[in-house]
């Protein structure tokens, strides 16, 4: 294995390992105002998907080795690489799962939120006991509800 072979195999995973080890110090310096459910699914899926990364460079580094080590023959390359790909898929696809869940399972915001306690529910109107006015409104509004002195 060549040192080309080997820096390409990690430099071309270290920005999304960048991203995801970010998200996860973003997700945890914030995790009172995500709500503890959501800010947990969430490291959990950048966990997932960190793990799916580091899966890669370990596949991509061993390949050589692995092709070296065993009699080459093209079904036994194709059956190891579509495991290799399936369980990477399958890590993959859980770390975005996860992801998705922290997004819609958001807790609503606590105090200091938009509404500090929930409004209240709708009541009716009092009806009003005043009596009518002599122009016919009921209650007298003023304008043109009022007749002018005569």
């Amino acid at each position: 294995m060549t040192v080309g072979y080997l820096f390409s195999g990690v430099v071309t995973h270290l920005p999304v390992l960048a991203v995801l080890i970010g998200g996860q110090i973003l997700v945890a310096t914030r995790r009172a105002r995500l709500g503890r459910r959501s800010a947990t699914l969430a490291q959990l899926g950048l966990g997932a998907l960190v793990l799916g990364q580091i899966l890669d460079i370990i596949w991509i580094m061993s390949l050589p080795q692995i092709i070296g080590a065993m009699d080459y023959s093209s079904r036994t390359y194709g059956l190891m690489t579509l495991v290799v790909g399936i369980v990477l898929a399958l890590v993959v696809a859980a770390g975005m799962g996860l992801l998705i869940a922290a997004l819609v399972t958001r807790s609503p915001e606590g105090p200091g939120g938009p509404f500090e306690s929930p409004p209240p529910p709708y009541q009716e109107p009092l009806k009003s006991r005043s009596y009518p006015s002599p122009t016919g409104g009921f209650p007298p509004q003023g304008g043109r509800d009022v007749r002018p002195p005569m």
